[in-house]
């Protein structure tokens, strides 16, 4: 079981996701990618937060969730996040994104 914290087009989206990831004719619960709430944390006195790893997951997460709403055209997702085809294909390169295997 799982408390969902979002809304209904939220889980339309994780499962849009799902379908354009998940790498045979099922989806498993990996391919759902949930994760426990969040709550907030604050970091220790003199701690840093390796803010790179952080943005990395967030622009990952993003590219992801347009690829999955547009079932992995990379035209309408570099559209929908308003970035240019050349920009998408090179940050989905960097964060090793690729297509799902046919």
């Amino acid at each position: 079981a799982y408390d969902f914290p979002g809304n209904v087009r939220e889980l339309e989206n994780i499962l849009e996701r799902a379908v354009a990831l998940c790498g045979g004719r099922e989806i498993q619960p990996d391919d759902l990618r949930l994760t426990p709430p969040r709550q907030a944390v604050e970091a220790p006195p003199g701690e840093k937060w390796p803010l790179p790893d952080y943005l990395d997951r967030v622009e990952r997460e993003a590219i992801l969730e347009a690829l999955g709403k547009t079932r992995f055209n990379r035209t309408a997702a570099a559209k929908l996040l308003g970035i240019t085809f050349r920009a998408l294909r090179y940050r989905m390169a960097r964060l090793g994104i690729n297509e799902p295997h046919s």
